[in-house]
């Protein structure tokens, strides 16, 4: 990080000395019975409240349950959790014993989790026993053989079966007495705390840096007695994983489930009295037509976020009408968290029009990308600010991609955009062709495995369309013989990925057009599958 930039963070308020274990420490002291955290548990039926005072417990508990392990500083420690109270107490210990934690999405299977595994070294791995029908901790055990670095299995649930190590009895407080861990120096924040995973914008996946100053760079609420914030997000991806440390600090508690159905959460707006809720294109629409099917008392809803995708105005003005009025648009990443956002006070429509502007002391800047829009001249978004990640690693290469101290600290997001006239930006598309909508999909993981099936000769992932307006990946195959969608679906499934990766259509060519050096041109390929399905370009 360039010493000027640090310097200015510093002295603005954006970065400071403490971490959200010393957050927590002063929110026990203070408001011991105020919650924290909600979360709401599908199989056991019920919401669970953490108050300050017991997830500072717990997480002592933890953390020397860690240090009895003999995991300490600079280790990793992953897991693949799905957003239970745990998971944010295991986020907390990892930083009292100085340990870097590396989350891995629930959407992974699991031919993604092993290779972050051993990019990471992770030392060791949490799973539950078995979430929706993954029998995670079974998984972990038969990859264990091949990551030699993997010391620990722990097991949340029953670890006995696949003798695991479970540490139940610390996250339920079931110690009598609860020790500090001990002989270790004070974590900084400013030392990497968190390995995220991205996609970025090549499909490659990468691993993203944090620190607890470029997680803390947010605004903080003062306590706000009645208001509830609910995020549908799991504590795996960026924006929940923010969140989650944010829960350490007296202000706004959090609402988390484990369950991603559009009728769970409107329950759970009606029932919690949610006034703030933060989720994705997707899910806002699953919300609008679960609401319209069975309509609940959403009227404590003052405002909604949408985050990790283009807003379409049609989903906007039917999330006006049917759950909140005031709907923002939001636009981050797992680099640099949400920089970009309309406010409250725009224009009602304004959302699906606009990426808004920047937030949290970011600043953008935008490079000529040689192209014309309808709305103006395109450019490259570039950003920067004290939110933007320490660095970025391959996962594969082990080679650091980015960093702060390249280019002024300046982040190339790889998102194309154009000025919207108001003083914000407006999203045109992507650089490099990334496939998905909330979570980018790992498009070179997907095609090196492709062409592992027998009647593959070559494939290529692209966009499509979705009737339901979900960006979806189509495969082109070069093969002898045809093959049905379901052959390359059944493929993949049994090396291990998740229905996120999964094609929802298949298309059949005799040869990719491809550069001088041999790559394919997507974008001509694209088009003229689009052409012969007439399919719209937009």
């Amino acid at each position: 990080m360039p010493t000027g930039l640090a310097r200015r963070y510093r002295e603005q308020g954006w970065w400071r000395d403490a971490t959200f274990s010393d957050d927590l420490r002063e929110s026990a002291a203070e408001a011991p019975d105020e919650t924290a955290l909600l979360t709401w548990r599908h199989r056991e039926n019920r919401l669970i409240a953490l108050s300050f005072r017991e997830f500072d417990v717990r997480a002592d508990a933890v953390a020397g349950a860690l240090q009895r392990l003999g995991v300490g500083r600079g280790d990793v420690v992953a897991y693949q959790l799905p957003a239970w109270w745990e998971t944010a107490v295991l986020m907390i210990a990892c930083q009292r014993v100085g340990a870097i934690v590396a989350p891995l999405h629930t959407l992974f299977g699991s031919f993604e989790t092993e290779r972050v595994l051993a990019a990471t070294g992770a030392v060791a791995c949490v799973v539950a026993d078995e979430h929706g029908g993954v029998e995670q901790a079974r998984l972990l055990l038969e990859q264990a053989p091949r990551l030699p670095s993997l010391r620990h299995r722990i097991v949340i649930g029953d670890a006995a079966a696949t003798n695991a190590v479970s540490l139940d009895d610390a996250f339920h407080g079931r110690h009598s007495t609860v020790e500090r861990p001990s002989g270790l120096a004070p974590f900084r924040a400013d030392e990497v705390c968190a390995l995220l995973m991205t996609s970025g914008t090549t499909g490659e996946t990468q691993l993203v840096a944090h620190s607890p100053n470029t997680l803390y760079a947010v605004p903080r609420q003062a306590p706000a007695p009645g208001q509830l914030r609910a995020l549908t997000s799991g504590m795996s991806f960026a924006s929940g994983f923010r969140r989650s440390l944010h829960a350490t600090w007296r202000g706004v508690p959090t609402l988390f489930s484990d369950s991603r159905a559009p009728e769970t959460w409107l329950d759970l707006i009606e029932k919690a009295k949610v006034t703030e809720l933060w989720t994705s294109p997707r899910m806002l629409r699953g919300l609008v037509e679960e609401q319209r099917r069975r309509t609940r008392d959403v009227s404590s809803l003052e405002s909604i976020g949408s985050f990790g995708g283009p807003l379409p105005q049609v989903t906007l003005s039917d999330a006006r009408e049917s759950l909140c009025p005031v709907v923002r648009n939001v636009w981050g990443m797992t680099e640099c968290g949400p920089l970009l956002s309309t406010a409250a006070e725009d224009p009602p429509e304004h959302a699906g029009r606009s990426l808004g502007r920047t937030r949290h002391g970011g600043e953008v800047r935008l490079e000529p990308a040689g192209q014309a829009h309808h709305h103006g001249d395109v450019f490259h978004l570039h950003v920067r600010g004290p939110a933007v990640c320490l660095a970025t690693v391959g996962r594969d290469s082990g080679q650091v991609r980015w960093s702060p101290d390249a280019d002024g600290g300046w982040l190339d997001t790889g998102d194309l955009v154009t000025p919207d006239g108001t003083g914000g930006l407006r999203f045109v598309g992507r650089a490099a062709e990334r496939i998905g909508d909330a979570w980018q999909i790992p498009v070179a993981d997907v095609e090196n495995a492709l062409l592992t099936h027998p009647g593959i000769d070559d494939a290529v992932l692209l966009p499509w369309p979705h009737a339901d307006g979900r960006e979806t990946p189509c495969v082109a195959v070069i093969s002898a013989t045809r093959l049905e969608l379901r052959d390359v679906r059944d493929h993949l499934d049994r090396l291990g990925f998740r229905e996120l990766c999964m094609p929802t259509r298949i298309e059949h060519v005799t040869e990719f057009p491809r550069t001088e050096l041999g790559k394919v041109r997507r974008k001509i390929l694209l088009g003229r599958l689009r052409e012969r399905a007439a399919v719209p370009a937009g």
